[in-house]
């Protein structure tokens, strides 16, 4: 595979790294998905050499990988700076192994409170039952300290977190975790390689949903795991004995989509900073949350570490008063009266996606422990999909007009 040049730019790196397919005697522009479930070996001492790593080849089982998903690791890699990744069958997968290669029964995990609710289902439901424990903490470097004792061997943290993008100062928090010997995590999938280089900082290990951003298309479910060599090694141990990698035809659309992720991201980033800042400014609207906004409580934060705020905005609107039923009345109200958006889960895609976490993620929750989560009623996350944005502010305006 063609390996990059870390000095070209980020959308020449997503083209070009990985896919170098010249030994093919057809030579194709694309790596072909490789679609076989075994790899043949002409001699005994051929396997010899492969599972003594003294060989080039790629694969010897599908479900270790091929080398349509071997391009998509490579590819990721050139995009974070990464000595190495794995391409999993879903972000959850990404997170679960990472956490399971670097934790042991009874050490001790912190993370925050605030992330995507599956990620805690995950945890507080089945990642206890390999006896490790997890604490959560307030979206502080403080609180997370604070939370770490002395069998807390991972910190893992979204980055930005979903769904009010709050950040943490990670270089604070590198320092602190290497002086305890702590592995860092971090979920950079809402910031994505484009606006946010993790590794280079220190951070241990990144996982990615490529679901979203770097696939794009709102077809493909796969995630990744990426970082230096030897820790990865052990991540791709769980994958393989768990059986989690995505087969060919995903890697091969993953591939597709990430050719054109960083044109796509930009526009993401575009995009959504001009209808978060039109939204701050509409009287029916009672708080944006917003990176790169400059009324996010963690502004200055977004502006060291951040080259994009992404393309997820969580907003508040106004009800007929400051009752949480108001609240998820107008909510509903106004992406009942949007025409663009589809109301569904997931983000990043082309296709512009709105709904209300009170309905979805935390639908099985009564009103009072959702609030205790800091989920209001009148709360809406809107992915800012790729339609024209003067498109997407008049039909928010006539929608915002109706409730």
């Amino acid at each position: 595979m063609k390996k990059a040049d870390q000095k070209k730019g980020l959308s020449t790196r997503a083209i070009h790294a990985g896919h170098d397919n010249s030994a093919d005697p057809h030579k194709p522009l694309i790596t072909p998905i490789y679609q076989t479930a075994s790899y043949a070996f002409d001699e005994v001492d051929g396997l010899w050499a492969f599972y003594q790593k003294r060989s080039e080849r790629l694969a010897e089982y599908a479900r270790y990988g091929t080398p349509t998903q071997r391009a998509v690791e490579e590819t990721l890699m050139a995009l974070e700076g990464a000595e190495d990744a794995i391409v999993t069958s879903s972000g959850m997968n990404a997170i679960a192994s990472a956490i399971c290669a670097s934790m042991s029964a009874g050490e001790h995990m912190v993370t925050l409170r605030e992330g995507y609710r599956g990620t805690f289902k995950m945890f507080d439901q089945h990642l206890a039952r390999f006896g490790f424990s997890v604490s959560y903490a307030d979206v502080s470097l403080q609180a997370i300290q604070a939370a770490c004792n002395d069998k807390t061997r991972v910190v893992f943290l979204e980055f930005p977190t979903n769904p009010y993008l709050k950040l943490i100062d990670l270089a604070a928090l590198v320092a602190f975790a290497k002086s305890r010997g702590i592995v860092t995590i971090v979920d950079a999938t809402l910031a994505s390689p484009l606006n946010l280089q993790a590794l280079p900082l220190g951070i241990d290990l990144v996982t990615h949903s490529l679901t979203k951003y770097l696939n794009g298309h709102n077809d493909v479910i796969a995630g990744a795991v990426l970082g230096q060599a030897a820790m990865i090694e052990k991540v791709r141990s769980v994958r393989n004995l768990l059986g989690s990698n995505p087969d060919p035809h995903q890697c091969y659309l993953l591939s597709r989509g990430i050719k054109t992720f960083a044109v796509r991201m930009k526009e993401h980033n575009r995009s959504a900073l001009t209808i978060a800042e039109w939204l701050a400014k509409h009287p029916r609207v009672e708080k944006v949350w917003y990176p790169l906004v400059k009324s996010h409580p963690h502004f200055d934060l977004a502006q060291r570490y951040l080259k994009g705020g992404g393309g997820l905005i969580s907003f508040q609107v106004k009800g007929a008063d400051s009752s949480q039923e108001a609240g998820l009345k107008a909510s509903t109200a106004l992406i009942e009266a949007l025409k663009i958006p589809t109301l569904g889960a997931s983000l990043g895609g082309v296709e512009s996606l709105i709904h209300q976490p009170t309905v979805m993620s935390y639908y099985d929750m009564d009103a009072a422990a959702r609030l205790k989560e800091g989920i209001f009623d009148n709360l809406i996350r809107f992915s800012v999909g790729l339609e024209d944005t003067e498109d997407l502010i008049a039909d928010f305006e006539q929608a915002l007009s109706q409730i």
